[in-house]
């Protein structure tokens, strides 16, 4: 099993100790203190205050309105919303369901009443169009999704044409997780097996709840810290059944355990 490295901001010492306790009990788990991160965070967000004004100042004025929350429709067409219930697609959830939803996510399952509410608040809404891809391997990103409704196939590229599907997950389910730690690049590629809507929390909104919510961020950080154990734990059964099942098939008598 891989090695997992938590690494903590030194200014945050409570968290540091809080998390160590917590993986005191797992193995190949490190958690250490580093006093870097704060320069690098606030250097990141400048540039990203930058770039978010960048994009303002040439932003068509549709889409400026469509991120304030409205539509663009011709007089006496029907809304979006209803568009979307007469073609039986997916409807974005409304807040009371976002909330309940969230709740029993295993992910947020420690949080508190107050904690869901502030969670589902910072989270945003996307909707998939059936084999529309949410993000694609390589590509970078500092956002995780939740499935809200639906199905998500992720996978690898294998050639051009071929790909190797690693699972299809449903609602509860949430995938992308590691970007929200580092901004890295996508392992994978995620796409929308049938229409489908995924809640998204970025960098941005988990740093500020748990700078709003410290309890809320150590739920989620040791939620996510079990996550990641039984997540190598099923690799590791995976990678010895194969090798004995290869062992088997070149008809070799060897004890594998």
């Amino acid at each position: 099993m891989d090695d997992l490295l938590f690494v903590v901001e030194r200014a945050r010492p409570e968290v540091y100790e809080r998390l160590r306790r917590i993986c005191a009990d797992l193995e190949n788990v490190q958690v250490i203190l580093d006093r870097r991160l704060q320069a690098r965070r606030r250097t990141a967000a400048r540039l990203d205050t930058e770039r978010r004004q960048a994009d303002r100042r040439v932003r068509p004025p549709d889409e400026e309105l469509a991120t304030l929350g409205f539509a663009i429709v011709k007089p006496g067409a029907p809304s979006p919303p209803a568009l979307a219930r007469a073609a039986g697609a997916p409807v974005e959830p409304a807040p009371a369901d976002t909330r309940a939803f969230l709740a029993g996510v295993s992910l947020f399952r420690e949080f508190s009443p107050e904690e869901i509410g502030l969670l589902a608040e910072r989270m945003s809404v996307r909707r998939l169009r059936e084999a529309q891809t949410l993000f694609q391997e390589g590509d970078h990103g500092k956002e995780m999704f939740v499935v809200y409704q639906g199905r998500i196939v992720i996978s690898k590229d294998v050639t051009g044409r071929i790909e190797n599907v690693l699972t299809v997950i449903g609602p509860g389910d949430f995938f992308g997780e590691m970007n929200v730690f580092g901004g890295l690049h996508r392992s994978a590629t995620a796409r929308a097996e049938a229409d489908a809507v995924v809640l998204e929390l970025d960098q941005e909104s988990l740093r500020f709840i748990v700078e709003r919510s410290p309890g809320a961020g150590l739920a989620f950080f040791a939620a996510m810290v079990r996550e990641f154990s039984r997540r190598l734990s099923r690799t590791d059964d995976l990678v010895a059944e194969v090798t004995r099942w290869g062992l088997e098939a070149t008809g070799l008598d060897a004890d594998f355990e």
